[in-house]
């Protein structure tokens, strides 16, 4: 090969079938006849014609071979001389990954229950929404139609149901089967299930607090797998973090529920309407806002993210004692944001009203690391992490450790369900997530979410794959009402 000359696969740099391919070429013999030829396996210029090539007379230049018939490998593409097949430059060899299948369009469920409607009430549930046309389909529209179910509700072609509720409650909830076509030629099918039940009667609410991993942006179809898991776990309100400043509203807009976003991490998603607002500001990173629930009841619920800076477990692990650590919690913005959160929180328990806080606390809990955990914690133990210390002196429960009393039996870890390593050392695995409550709510169960078995490590691919989109598992308590 020529020592003066180059050739470089420039575009993709991860070739997929299908894609055409841009090389970059340098030489200090041009010539008119130069050409760039593709050989597959380990054939040389001049055992066989090559597979593509084009004429390449300039001293430097960008050539693209219409590479979109090629699959699997390994190829390499030889720079040659004087239309013969003396070799200027070659690549290194490449291959073609598999083109990914094309997903049809389909709904994100295929069964999602309303929250409770009043007897003579109007019902309007919006399915337009949860029609996902994954990456690869042409344009098109989805239609919807009836298929069958109660009589009094009716499906508008744009998915959205409606109909007044029987003048009565019903023993159980009131069914409409959707049948959906898309221009693209897929079809699906979505059941509706509508409880009809006296407003004054008991009411469950379930809870979550989810972090989205910068909203999911690591994940294939973050979205659609996001409205998923609301749904399927018949989920009523979320605290959201890491919303990138957009996702709690989205997906309000896709459910046809009730949101509010901040500007940066912290969203709040309801099937209820919000009221009595408490906007996020520079010192709280949390929002409040009122639940309007059936029966005039009402429960103030917050959502927060706390600053993740000098990670306690982090410290701990790198040799910090148990006082060094909470000395530096308190002293921390995070500690001081702490504080700030309880006192907002404690005025609501205070007034008697039921209070839910959803939140990232970025921190473990001290009813967590006690003498008889130590063994998980790098033989630190007992740890009163502030923070959580000074949630419960301002009048929470947290759920999820009432249910599970021993926390050597059930750590209830939400971080993380992917991430296993710290550089050369494990991850930490703690649990920083919560829905703490207080006032006049019952729990009635808690214990954290992650659905299917998401892969872990550090693969971009392989994370993207997994089915549920965040780094983090949910925090999910159902109280009564």
């Amino acid at each position: 090969m020529a020592t003066g000359s180059a050739l470089t696969l420039t575009s993709p740099a991860s070739p997929v079938e299908g894609d055409r391919l841009t090389f970059h070429w340098t030489t200090d013999a041009p010539d008119a006849k130069n050409w760039v030829g593709i050989y597959d396996g380990t054939r040389q210029p001049g055992t066989g014609s090559s597979l593509l090539w084009k004429y390449t007379a300039a001293a430097a230049g960008d050539v693209q071979l219409d590479t979109s018939a090629l699959t699997g490998g390994p190829y390499t593409a030889y720079l040659l001389a004087k239309d013969g097949y003396g070799i200027l430059a070659k690549t290194a060899p490449f291959t073609f990954r598999p083109k990914p299948a094309v997903v049809r369009p389909h709904s994100a469920v295929d069964a999602l229950t309303t929250a409770p409607v009043a007897p003579g009430a109007a019902v309007s549930v919006r399915l337009g929404g949860l029609w996902s046309r994954p990456a690869g389909n042409p344009a098109g529209t989805a239609t919807f139609r009836k298929i069958s179910g109660a009589s009094w509700l009716s499906v508008a072609a744009d998915g959205t149901v409606t109909g007044t509720a029987p003048a009565g409650a019903t023993r159980n909830p009131e069914t409409v089967v959707v049948g959906v076509r898309d221009s693209a030629g897929a079809t699906d099918s979505v059941t509706v299930q509508v409880p009809v039940a006296d407003p004054a009667g008991p009411l469950r609410l379930k809870v979550a607090s989810w972090n989205l991993a910068e909203a999911g942006a690591a994940f294939t179809d973050a979205p659609e797998k996001q409205l998923r898991v609301v749904l399927a776990q018949g989920l009523d309100v979320l605290a959201l973090q890491e919303t990138a400043g957009t996702a709690a509203q989205s997906l309000a807009g896709a459910l046809g529920w009730y949101a509010y976003q901040s500007a940066g991490s912290v969203g709040i998603l309801s099937r209820y309407p919000l009221t009595a607002v408490t906007a996020v500001t520079a010192s709280l990173p949390a929002a409040g806002a009122t639940l309007q629930l059936p029966g005039g009841r009402a429960v103030r619920f917050w959502a927060a993210h706390l600053d993740e800076a000098d990670y306690g477990p982090y410290a701990v692990q790198d040799g910090r004692s148990a006082a060094q650590v909470e000395a530096a919690e308190t002293a921390s913005t995070r500690g001081r944001q702490a504080k700030a959160l309880a006192a907002a929180v404690q005025a609501d328990v205070t007034a008697g009203r039921a209070v839910v806080l959803g939140a990232d606390l970025a921190s473990p809990s001290h009813l967590d690391w006690t003498a008889a955990t130590a063994a998980s914690h790098n033989g630190v133990g007992p740890v009163g992490w502030p923070v959580t210390t000074a949630l419960q002196a301002a009048g929470l429960t947290d759920s999820f450790r009432e249910e599970n009393r021993d926390p050597a039996k059930a750590p209830g870890h939400t971080w993380s369900p992917v991430r296993k390593q710290r550089g050369s050392k494990p991850e930490p695995q703690d649990r920083i997530d919560y829905v703490l409550y207080g006032g006049p709510l019952k729990l009635v169960e808690a214990h954290t979410l992650v659905a299917d078995w998401p892969a872990t490590g550090t693969d971009p691919a392989a994370l993207a794959a997994n089915q549920w989109p965040s780094d983090t598992a949910a925090a999910v308590a159902t109280f009564q009402l």
